[in-house]
């Protein structure tokens, strides 16, 4: 039998050459669009992977800090840049905006009389381009020579992250050493809101300069035990009459940064006011009462409290003390345009 050869145009040998090229053409054109459906689909398939490799990576969090002067000196303002970075070292970038900030730092000196609570949003110097490759910068002035342990807290999806790092300041004038106070009842400071919840300044316990003055008081137990939940609760008045007309700060009745005289952490958490639906959920989870929402702003998510425009004069504190020792229990919360901050120390049990 004798073989046949066909050429790809002797399939169209009836057609017209017109045809038969018009044909032609048409096959290379839907195979060459199939071939670019498949890479493209293989291409989304690489970067969903990417995409979900990266945020499992997110679960682990690692920060460092770069200064700027390298060498910190007290009096002179500092430049404070956090690199965020994943376990396999890549970026962070998709912060939740938890509290009205995207990242918080909380100051605080050894000797636990210094207090700074600052957000890279506080600045004009702020970097969208430069968080998105998870570097954060704040400024803060050092106001004395000595150790000062820094806590970064932040919000991703998978997890809320607190991390701690120290500074050695340099310069003549020292921390004092740390004073033993149990008052519950004390005169306390507030200071005039630089703008939108803004405090930029180090705050301390001893310096009265240019601050308004009022009074605070805390019910809690005599005796408190390490690993027990503790609820205590603040009354604050203002030349003997309550103040009823409080008003939230960074999204929450009042904020809190309790911190050890080891110097081995700080925990940042909430007050809550009575009586409130957020104080009954609290109760039972310290992390209920919050949602999240995404801004048309910045981009990232923000993840809200459950505060009352106006309460007072009572807002409670629930947290549980890990170790026994001396704890100072730093507030911060706001009336009219002054933010308070009033402090307590306590002792823990065993």
């Amino acid at each position: 039998m004798q073989s046949q050869n066909f050429t790809f145009l002797s399939i169209y040998s009836p057609m017209t050459k017109p045809a038969a090229y018009l044909y032609c053409t048409m096959a290379i054109v839907v195979g060459m669009l199939f071939f670019l459906q498949v890479g493209y689909t293989q291409e989304h398939s690489k970067h969903d992977a990417h995409k979900m490799h990266k945020m499992h990576n997110a679960a682990s969090l690692n920060v460092t800090l770069h200064t700027a002067p390298q060498v910190v000196q007290a009096g002179i303002s500092t430049e404070l840049i956090f690199y965020l970075t994943d376990a396999e070292g890549e970026p962070v970038s998709d912060l939740l905006v938890h509290h009205a900030r995207v990242l918080h730092v909380i100051v605080v000196s050894e000797n636990l009389q210094i207090i700074g609570h600052i957000h890279p949003e506080d600045f004009e110097s702020r970097d969208i381009m430069a968080e998105l490759e998870g570097r954060y910068t704040v400024h803060f002035t050092f106001p004395a020579a000595g150790r000062y342990i820094l806590a970064v807290d932040v919000m991703t999806a998978d997890a809320e992250f607190a991390k701690y790092l120290y500074v050695d300041v340099t310069g003549e004038e020292k921390l004092t050493n740390v004073v033993e106070d149990f008052r519950r009842e004390k005169i306390i400071f507030g200071y005039t809101d630089e703008g939108g919840d803004r405090y930029t300044k180090a705050v301390s316990l001893t310096d009265k300069k240019d601050a308004s003055t009022y009074q605070a008081k805390i019910e809690a137990p005599e005796r408190i035990k390490a690993g027990e939940r503790v609820h205590m609760s603040y009354h604050f008045s203002r030349d003997g009459e309550p103040l009823t007309d409080l008003v939230p700060f960074l999204d929450a009745p009042m904020h809190f940064a309790i911190v050890s005289s080891r110097l081995d952490g700080i925990v940042h958490t909430h007050g809550t006011v009575p009586g409130t639906e957020d104080t009954s959920k609290m109760m039972k989870d310290p992390h209920a009462g919050h949602k999240t929402e995404k801004s048309s702003i910045t981009g990232h998510h923000q993840h809200h409290g459950i505060t009352p425009e106006k309460f007072g004069p009572t807002v409670m504190l629930m947290t549980t003390f890990p170790e026994a020792g001396i704890y100072q229990i730093f507030g911060q919360l706001k009336h009219a345009d002054q933010i308070l901050w009033p402090s307590f120390m306590v002792k823990v049990e065993k």
